[in-house]
């Protein structure tokens, strides 16, 4: 067998990672410069931030409820939980972004 994996087509080149890793910083600093001066390009789009803070607290209240008082990490989740609780990290940075971009 070998250590080399056969099908590659689903990887991303590091060309391609470097290009999104610049697209994705441009974009935080964009995000970033508008926040500082103040610039809100739609404030409608805040509501994809409070829509993914809910998610964030309904899973982070499962382990809160039952188990831990402080944690960090989906690792006390239950599944179900942990994929709810990355939606709500990634609905709240998308919001952002499209709040000030």
């Amino acid at each position: 067998m070998s250590p080399y994996p056969i099908m590659k087509e689903n990887k991303i080149s590091p060309v391609g990672r470097f290009l999104i890793y610049v697209v994705i910083g441009l974009a935080f600093i964009s995000a970033i410069y508008n926040i500082v001066s103040g610039h809100v390009v739609r404030p409608m789009a805040f509501l994809i931030v409070l829509v993914g803070f809910v998610l964030f607290l309904i899973s982070k209240l499962s382990v809160v409820l039952k188990k831990k008082f402080v944690s960090f990490g989906s690792k006390l989740m239950t599944e179900n939980m942990g994929n709810l609780y990355r939606i709500g990290y990634w609905l709240m940075i998308v919001g952002l972004l499209y709040t000030f971009l």
